[in-house]
């Protein structure tokens, strides 16, 4: 993660991109050819399943044929009538020349039989065979159990050594039979044919075969293979039957660590089983080249989305490199700066912001700097000026002490008040009070200004008790009020009122000072509204304008000044402040009211 965040920003995008993108292609490459694979396996498997049924129909057209043939000699006439013969075998001997003659037009098409015999109990009626042979007592016995359990039925029987004994072992054959029974439904002969089962069944198997790497094989009902197109080992056999057996006809099968695919088909007429088996990784030989021509593409896929992404991250954080370039000539104060933008996008309204913010920190470097020259003209100004505050409050203090002496009271109440204004305005070190501490200041000018204009001024000072600790910047009210007395009072020849009320509703304080004096001309409420609006020219009144700009500066251009004035009826200015739920205090009980009259 150290090493994330310390690398540059196109790189993180590229990796970004990069990795997911990568991750992706692989998983989207492994699915893709896991489905491939599956697909074509089960495809497969699906032509396999319908070769072996194709083997079993074919297998089923062959026996029924056969078993046609079968019932067809057992029902001729020449074999009912041997059958209802007694056990002379001469006379029987005798009438067989039309029998071979049937059993060699039907069965003469079909080389898989190699022999048709018909039996009357233990003794041969009638062969094919050209040379004499002895026949097996314990085979020919089964065949009649099996005769007898299944009348007129054509009966397949599992691989035998046959039905004579032979002096030298020979391969197994099947038998197909059907008995012979007289008019008292009894079992008395067979015609028994003897097929050769490589023959029988290779060419059903040679013609339906599709690859060349299967093996298909018949097994008959013991499990013995009746014929096939491959050599199978007997334990490969008996693990694929013990499959069957277990339910599983469709499976895989590992022999000698090589996993095959196994498929079985059982046949209803004759009990046999048809098994075909390939090894599992044939069943899609093109896996492996799927496999690399996928990886190849997910390869060459990640490496062009790379590229691509590459490209995308170099174009995206070059403005950015340039962003960063011209911070840093910022850093170095080069406030002329302004970058080329040609972008409409995220980046270029970024670029647009960071020319934006250079060309205002250009403006208010050099408006700060004009501020700092013009305060300090006025300090070298006041200095020039100044005269020891100190020596004048103990002077005031001196003609206070002797007009107590003296008994003027009255006076002596306003030297009290004006060394009060004095030591007020003078206080350098506080620049913020209390609302409270304010409406004191001006209550001490009021009075100074009452014993000047006698009964010609009244004035009403009205403070929300809540609003007492609030702070404000200090003298903002006694330019106002100056302001009422000097310009609107003076000079309206009658009894003037001047009302301070101080109240707040809702999130914001409304401080109003109004008076009854002459009211202003259009012109003069223009430019005084213009001086409220740091706007100066044309107008004189400098405390009232630094009223306004100090408030604006304080509250952050949140003050509102709303000034209503009726010619010859008076102006009222009030100013509007913002109020936050942490300025009010939690006990409001104190309040303050001060009026003062004629």
């Amino acid at each position: 993660m150290h090493f994330f965040r310390n690398i540059s920003f196109w790189k993180k995008l590229l990796i970004m991109g990069a990795i997911p993108l990568a991750l992706l292609g692989v998983v989207i490459g492994a699915l893709s050819y896991q489905r491939a694979d599956n697909v074509v396996r089960q495809s497969e498997k699906r032509v396999l399943s319908d070769m072996i049924n194709r083997i079993d129909v074919s297998l089923n057209v062959k026996v029924r044929q056969v078993d046609s043939l079968m019932q067809t000699i057992a029902g001729s006439a020449e074999a009912q009538e041997i059958a209802q013969l007694s056990h002379s075998a001469e006379r029987v001997v005798a009438e067989t020349a039309e029998l071979s003659r049937l059993c060699r037009n039907l069965f003469g098409p079909f080389s898989e039989i190699s022999d048709v015999n018909l039996l009357l109990d233990e003794h041969v009626i009638y062969t094919s065979r050209s040379e004499d042979a002895k026949i097996d007592s314990d085979v020919l016995t089964m065949l009649y159990e099996h005769a007898d359990r299944y009348p007129g039925k054509a009966i397949w029987s599992n691989l035998t050594t046959g039905l004579y004994t032979r002096e030298v072992k020979a391969t197994d054959e099947l038998l197909i039979y059907i008995g012979l029974r007289n008019e008292n439904e009894e079992t008395v002969g067979l015609v028994v044919a003897e097929v050769n089962p490589r023959t029988f069944g290779s060419y059903i198997l040679t013609k339906q075969k599709i690859l060349s790497y299967q093996t298909t094989f018949i097994t008959d009902r013991e499990g013995a293979i009746i014929c096939g197109d491959n050599a199978v080992r007997d334990d490969w056999r008996e693990v694929i039957l013990l499959r069957y057996k277990a339910g599983e006809r469709k499976s895989n099968v590992t022999l000698d660590g090589t996993i095959y695919y196994v498929c079985s088909q059982y046949n209803g007429l004759t009990g046999w089983i048809t098994f075909t088996m390939i090894p599992d990784n044939k069943l899609f030989p093109d896996a492996n080249s799927l496999k690399q021509y996928t990886t190849a593409l997910v390869a060459v896929s990640i490496v062009l989305a790379s590229m691509f992404l590459l490209v995308l991250a170099i174009a995206t954080t070059k403005p950015l490199e340039r962003l960063k370039i011209g911070m840093k000539q910022v850093q170095d104060k080069n406030f002329d700066l302004q970058l080329e933008n040609d972008r409409k996008d995220e980046i270029g309204e970024l670029t647009e912001t960071f020319n934006y913010m250079v060309n205002r920190i250009h403006i208010l470097v050099n408006q700060v700097f004009q501020e700092k020259i013009a305060q300090k003209t006025a300090e070298i100004e006041a200095l020039q000026a100044q005269i020891n505050p100190h020596f004048l409050y103990n002077t005031l203090d001196t003609i206070n002490w002797m007009l107590i002496d003296r008994d003027e009271m009255e006076v002596s109440a306003i030297v009290v008040a004006l060394g009060k204004l004095m030591q007020y305005s003078m206080d350098t070190a506080t620049s913020m009070v209390s609302l409270a501490e304010e409406c004191r200041h001006v209550k001490d000018y009021l009075l100074i200004q009452k014993f000047r204009l006698e009964d010609r001024l009244e004035f009403t000072l009205n403070l929300d008790p809540s609003l007492e600790s609030f702070k404000v910047p200090k003298l903002i009210l006694q330019p106002l009020i100056e302001n009422a007395i000097e310009h609107g009072i003076h000079h309206s020849g009658r009894p003037g009122i001047l009302r301070v009320n101080a109240v707040h509703a809702g999130n914001r304080i409304f401080i109003t000072v109004s008076d009854n004096g002459r009211g202003m001309t259009p012109d003069e409420l223009y430019q005084f509204k213009r001086l409220l609006c740091n706007d100066s020219i044309g107008y004189k009144n400098i405390g009232v304008r630094n009223v306004a700009r100090r408030l604006q500066l304080h509250f952050n251009d949140r003050c509102e000044f709303v000034v209503d004035n009726t010619l010859g009826g008076g102006l009222s200015i009030t100013i509007v402040l913002p109020l936050d739920d942490d300025m009010l205090p939690k006990d409001t009980s104190i309040s303050i009211d001060e009026e003062g009259t004629a």
